[in-house]
């Protein structure tokens, strides 16, 4: 491959990945929404983690396709909820960091206190900064937005370098870790076959 077609391999990989990062971020959203699912239900917490994490996937370091996305493929009227999102993803839903976010005027968001109601009963509690609920239609549109981008950048580069799909029929892999190599290698199948190919 020449310099640029690797790169654009590692570029239609990490749009494709981007594209199902986003789907999974507004499936989990609109599930919230559609299912009524109220703040205080023990399953509110970890579904709305999982549209913080992997609505971030793609603006985070992937170790062999180089950078992640950057903020150009985030409409304008989005930004600040990108950023919001990012950072409450990073500090608090996909980690715990014990200090750098302030939580109002009680300090960080990430604490644990003792509660003493009487000098006999004492409890240990964690906080747990819930994400707002409200954001979620705002979530949801971002990602379908970012959902159509990927899958236009996907498919601009597929049909470019269609020319360099093999003839033969098979499974390969997108080339992103030999320069040297073909744009799609040969690869162990694991795509089941259907029908058709079966009563062959």
């Amino acid at each position: 491959m020449q310099p640029q077609e690797f790169e654009d391999a590692r570029l239609l990989w990490k749009m494709f990945y981007a594209g199902q990062s986003f789907e999974h971020a507004r499936a989990a959203a609109e599930y919230v929404l559609q299912k009524n699912i109220a703040e205080d239900d023990s399953i509110f917490y970890p579904l709305m983690a999982s549209v913080y994490v992997l609505y971030g996937k793609p603006f985070k370091m992937s170790r062999g396709v180089g950078s992640p996305l950057g903020e150009g493929i985030i409409p304008h009227s989005y930004l600040e909820l990108h950023r919001d999102l990012l950072k409450h993803r990073d500090k608090i839903m996909a980690h715990s960091d014990a200090n750098k976010i302030e939580w109002f005027d009680v300090g960080q968001a990430n604490q644990v206190r003792l509660v003493v109601r009487s000098p006999t009963d004492k409890s240990l509690i964690c906080s747990q900064l819930q994400a707002n609920r409200s954001l979620l239609p705002h979530i949801i549109s971002l990602c379908l937005e970012l959902q159509e981008k990927t899958e236009t950048h996907k498919m601009k580069l597929f049909k470019q370098y269609e020319k360099f799909a093999p003839a033969e029929v098979g499974e390969y892999v997108l080339n992103i870790d030999d320069l040297n190599g073909d744009f799609f290698k040969p690869a162990k199948p694991v795509v089941e076959a259907n029908s058709e190919t079966d009563g062959k």
